[in-house]
């Protein structure tokens, strides 16, 4: 390509250019924008602002910047913005090393000045993106993006892409349409006095604007951008005074609306900008406004729900617990819980505080909701109520007490993108995407929930009334393979078998099945047990309960709630933890299914490189309603379930409802080793059989066993397992208590100890939980204590008390033995209280569930200047050490205390429990005992 003659000037290469330009006068939006966009918003957008230009729209152009105005309209060679594009020294925009625009840009940009600088032919939110037109080949009924409804009940905003149309109510019918947005809209909401509709917009990878409408006369009341890329979401806050914005840009805008209101119909310049809120890594889809006005919630596609401090900008609360993005988000309105949901296909519930102060919203509930990613979450105007809606075309309301999920709509025609309820919660309105809209009555039964499917407890009851004596020992008479040749029994009863066929000498998996036939009327419970393994039998028995034709008799209907996965290791029988995918979602005392066996979990991890425990029993896996335990390999599904009669109306929540039968392989509780008990409870008057098998399919001559069926003896019987301890002067020791439960007795035990010899104190009463099979106590002596002869120690008392069938029952459980006078330890430990608003008149502390308190460990040092670590010790069952690690508490050399937090799950019942600190080494020297009160409100607690 020749070179241009020295001679010709820009003048003269604009002349030519212009001869490429269109004979139209050119655009903002259209020619203008997109030279800017190409050459200067690297430096001149709204977070560089360098020389304080801004050239993202129209408004900031004709604004300026440090030095002035940039455009002068009409006036090309005074307008500072020409003088730098064609200067020809260092002023010269772009800078050197920079592409510069084109002869033909030039010229565009020039002609625009020239022909006064006008505003782009769509307003001033037109962006300067160029489309083509695709004109449809049929019609197309545009999606439904967002919906709104007026709170005085007259309009409902429907939301689509290329405009809002305002329809009556009740009719429906369309009074007008509000157009001329930029880009797509995807958030549209009224203000709580119903004045002015906010609508969201935007052209992706442009820039985004927020439209507020004047509901009195359907004309824009303001516009207000900034994003740098297409809105999301749109809030008013409940006052009326701010608006917050959300962009794929990932910034949240919010802005002053009370004071910017202007003539009707007419536009403003900037909008009255408050606060730039960053810190999502992702687009930001959905924001909500706490009820006070004071902060705000954000969901985005960085897997992250956060809090925000209006205020002042800053972020309060980062809720990670989600897995994938989060779509919507909302806050209940009496402003207690956050709900969000996502990709990840569950809804999340965290209960936050009044000022959202970080570290105290502790997410409440992770419910598995559907099997396709969700698109919106929604509270009903009173709150009772929680709406989901997801790809998987569903509908759900869950009640917002223990947010269970209490009913399921039909399936919808298409994505349900868009709900909104009416201002008196009677209707939900649905958008979907394939364009239709859709209306639904809500019942108010649903906010009451499922009360009436009430889940089925594993602790049978006790009211059999049998007073039979227990038959003569009866001998197995065969054949009794088949239901109409099973033996007859009378309950209750013994019987021996063997599981032997003829001409079978060696064991091998040919099987045989023993069957007694027995009655029971309805709610009678029996206990069976086998005696095989124990007395030196080569059986592995099996137990099955069958009706008289030989089916299995259904014992209950299992709802998984929250699916997950055995990570980093596989597990054998005995285990008691287990690491688990998305623990962090689940909570003590919930049943985990795990192929056909149920556990449940004792304490929850105590960090990363831990898991959750099992209760156990004689250090081996507990497994309730009678399943086996059995080993399970890394990356095998599991389940959180939800135990509910058998023929129970369940809710589909999208997870799996497994039937579970009276069956047990090995006694669950680990007290027969391979021998089988299972406790049946008659669903109905009738005739039942009992099969007895081999686990394996194994017989043999000397498969013999003992069949015993028994009504419950519910029992108990408590035992000193620290006998004899050593008490050094002026310290402590930790006494360990263990409780045998028989037939699924669960109740409280409280045991007393008294009559100790003067000099000497020990925390009493001491309580073993309902379900627990052990607590603490720790004995102290004082400083100035003296011996005492084992006649002084053998006048201790010891008493355990329960109630079992609605009677008192107290037993002896002996004395503490010898006691021994150890010299001084080389430590002493002292727990207390280190916060006057929590300390009770006792001296003890006063803990709230769901809330964290502190307190103090402390270490006197005689002698020893090293690192002490230490445990807590009788707590109640849901409170936990929060900054404990996995070997304890640490108090570092010379250090003389540390400060542990104490929180308490908000299920926790009211209770008064004597705890202690005792430290795990120096010969474990235990605190004296601190009294810890649970209680639901703040007050005085008792001693």
């Amino acid at each position: 390509m020749p070179r241009l003659a020295p001679a010709l000037t820009l003048n003269g290469i604009l002349l030519i250019a212009a001869g490429f330009v269109s004979a139209a006068e050119p655009d903002f939006a259209r020619d203008v924008m997109p030279v800017f966009r190409k050459y200067c918003l690297g430096c001149h957008n709204a977070r560089e602002r360098e020389g304080g230009l801004i050239l993202e729209d129209f408004a900031h152009t004709l604004q300026g910047g440090e030095s002035g105005a940039a455009v002068v309209a009409g006036n090309s060679a005074d307008s500072e913005l020409w003088r730098r594009v064609t200067a020809k020294d260092d002023s010269r925009m772009p800078p050197a090393g920079h592409i510069a625009p084109k002869p033909r840009e030039l010229a565009l940009l020039k002609a625009w000045i020239e022909g006064g600088a006008k505003p782009p032919e769509g307003g001033l939110s037109a962006t300067g993106l160029v489309t083509p037109r695709i004109e449809p080949k049929a019609p197309v009924r545009e999606p439904i993006t967002a919906l709104a409804v007026d709170p005085r009940g007259r309009w409902l905003a429907v939301a689509r892409p290329h405009g809002v149309e305002i329809r009556t109510l009740p009719q429906r019918e369309i009074v007008t349409r509000l157009e001329g947005h930029a880009g797509a809209v995807a958030d549209i909401q009224f203000s709580r006095d119903g004045q002015t509709l906010v609508v969201a917009a935007g052209e992706n990878g442009l820039s985004g604007e927020a439209t507020l409408w004047n509901t009195a006369t359907w004309t824009r009341r303001q516009v207000l951008t900034g994003h740098r890329d297409a809105l999301y979401a749109a809030a008013l806050s409940p006052q009326g005074t701010l608006l917050a914005t959300a962009s794929y840009d990932r910034e949240i805008r919010t802005w002053s609306v009370a004071d910017g209101k202007v003539a009707e119909g007419a536009e403003v310049g900037p909008p009255h900008l408050l606060k730039v809120l960053t810190g999502h890594n992702d687009a930001v889809y959905s924001l909500a406004f706490h009820p006070a006005g004071v902060l705000l919630a954000s969901a985005s596609g960085d897997r992250t729900v956060k809090l925000w401090d209006l205020a002042t900008g800053q972020r309060l609360e980062t809720f990670a617990q989600p897995s994938k993005e989060q779509y919507s988000v909302a806050i209940s309105p009496d402003g207690k819980y956050v709900a969000a949901g996502g990709v990840d296909m569950r809804v999340r519930i965290w209960e936050i505080t009044q000022d959202g102060k970080e570290g105290t919203n502790p997410l409440l509930y992770a419910r598995f909701a559907h099997e396709g990613p969700i698109l919106k979450v929604l509270f009903s105007p009173d709150g009772s109520l929680l709406v989901s809606t997801a790809e998987d075309r569903r509908i759900k309301f869950w009640e917002t007490r223990t947010f269970t999920q209490a009913a399921l709509l039909e399936r919808q025609s298409d994505w349900p993108a868009a709900a909104a309820f009416s201002p008196d919660g009677r209707t939900l309105w649905v958008g979907r995407m394939n364009g239709e809209l859709a209306s639904y009555a809500v019942d108010p039964r649903w906010a009451r929930g499922a009360s009436e499917l009430q889940p089925l407890s594993e602790t049978p009851g006790f009211d059999n009334d049998v007073a039979a004596p227990m038959s003569e020992l009866l001998r197995e008479v065969e054949p009794n393979d088949a239901p109409a040749q099973a033996q007859s029994l009378v309950l209750p009863a013994q019987v021996a078998g063997v599981l032997h066929k003829e001409n079978t000498r060696e064991p091998r998996p040919s099987g045989d099945s023993d069957l007694y036939r027995f009655e029971a009327r309805q709610g009678q419970v029996w206990i069976l047990e086998t005696n095989a393994a124990r007395q030196g039998s080569p059986a592995d028995t099996k137990l099955e309960i069958l009706d008289a034709e030989g089916r299995p008799v259904p014992r209950a209907l299992l709802q998984a709630v929250r699916d997950s996965w055995i990570n980093f290791r596989p597990i054998d029988s005995s285990q008691v933890q287990v690491r688990v995918e998305f623990w962090e979602e689940m909570d003590l005392n919930q049943f985990l299914y795990m192929s056909g066996e149920i556990g449940k979990f004792y304490r929850a991890p105590r960090g990363p490189d831990s898991g959750y425990d099992f209760y156990e029993n004689n250090g081996k896996r507990r497994t309730y309603f009678d399943t086996t335990a059995t080993a399970h390999a890394k990356d095998e599904p599991v389940y959180v379930v939800e135990a509910y009669p058998p023929g129970a109306n369940i809710v589909d929540n999208g997870l799996p409802v497994f039937p579970l039968y009276f069956v047990n392989d090995d006694d669950g509780e680990r007290e027969l080793g391979t021998d089988s008990r299972l406790t049946f409870t008659a669903p109905r008057d009738g005739v039942y059989l009992v099969r007895v098998t081999d686990s394996r399919g194994f017989t043999g001559e000397k498969f013999a066993y003992q069949l015993t069926i028994r009504p419950p003896r519910p029992d108990f019987a408590v035992k000193l397992d620290t006998p004899n301890v050593k008490v050094p002067a002026g310290s402590g020791q930790r006494l360990k208590f263990s409780v045998d439960r028989m037939d699924h007795f669960d109740g409280e035990i409280r045991i007393d100890i008294g009559n100790l010899p003067l000099g000497y104190q020990v925390a009493s009463p001491t309580v073993i939980e309902a379900g627990h099979l052990t607590t603490f106590s720790v004995l102290t002596a004082q400083t100035d204590a003296q011996p005492y002869d084992k006649e002084a120690w053998n006048a201790v008392a010891i008493t355990a008390t329960a109630t079992i069938r609605g009677e008192t029952v107290t037993k002896t459980v002996g004395n503490l033995g010898e006691v021994k006078l150890d010299k001084p330890p080389q430590i002493r430990v002292y727990l207390v209280p280190d916060d006057l608003s929590v300390t009770a008149p006792d001296g003890g502390l006063i803990l709230r569930p769901g809330t964290t308190i502190t307190a103090m460990i402390r270490v006197e040092r005689n002698g020893y200047d090293g690192d002490v670590k230490f445990d807590v010790d009788n707590l109640p069952h849901g409170v936990i050490v929060d900054n404990i690690g996995l070997s304890g508490v640490l108090v570092r050399a010379n250090e003389t205390e540390r400060q542990i937090f104490l929180t308490a799950r908000p299920w926790v019942p009211e209770s008064t429990r004597w705890i202690h600190a005792v430290a795990q080494g120096q010969g474990n020297q235990a605190s004296a005992a601190l009294p810890l009160h649970v209680r639901k409100l703040p007050g005085v607690a008792g001693k």
